[in-house]
């Protein structure tokens, strides 16, 4: 199966998870914005250390040794991306990168309002199980999951069955059930979509 390559790109960020994209000429993060601890002050003139935490990334079931920097946060589509950050700590980060499958973004094709695709979830303890990805015209939504959808997953990849990352475990609504999810194609800043769509 297509999807079990990419287990090793699903990492922990900080109580929750992210994934490894290679985009921009880099190796980023993509996560809920949530999984942060906390949000970074809106205004760019403060300089990267307001924007830097550490630790917060390790693999997945590790305690967090790595630190990164966000780089776009949407803290109402509740998604962010973070990257590598700079001396002293741009090493364990670097390492952590290497270990990782990088995730292809994909969902390139506009569909239309209301359709219905199969896709994967990662489970707490490290199985692909299905479910089915709603969208209603924005965000997408979490439907008929065979497994409970945890707490423990948010920031997890909602992958397609072509194996692309298509969205972001945001919310649960009930055990098998949630929404509103990030949609990737929908919620990622430009910079980031234009070398990969």
């Amino acid at each position: 199966m297509i999807v079990e390559k990419l287990k090793s790109g699903v990492i922990t960020v900080g109580d929750g998870r992210g994934f490894v994209v290679e985009a921009a000429g880099e190796r980023l993060v993509i996560t809920a914005a949530h999984c942060l601890p906390f949000l970074p002050p809106a205004r760019p003139s403060f300089g990267i250390e307001t924007r830097t935490y550490g630790p917060l990334l390790a693999p997945r079931e590790k305690a967090p040794g790595a630190w990164a920097v966000c780089r776009f946060v949407d803290p109402i589509a509740d998604i962010a991306v973070i990257g590598s950050p700079s001396a002293p700590h741009a090493d364990d980060y670097q390492a952590l990168m290497a270990t990782a499958t990088a995730l292809p973004i994909g969902d390139s094709v506009r569909h239309p309002v209301n359709f219905w695709i199969p896709a994967r979830l990662l489970s707490l303890d490290g199985r692909w199980f299905s479910c089915t990805i709603r969208h209603y015209g924005g965000p997408l939504w979490i439907t008929h999951a065979a497994e409970r959808v945890h707490v423990g997953m948010s920031g997890s990849p909602i992958v397609s069955e072509t194996g692309t990352a298509i969205g972001v475990v945001c919310t649960t609504t009930s055990p098998r059930e949630g929404g509103p999810n990030a949609r990737l194609s929908d919620n990622l800043p430009g910079w980031l979509l234009r070398d990969t769509f």
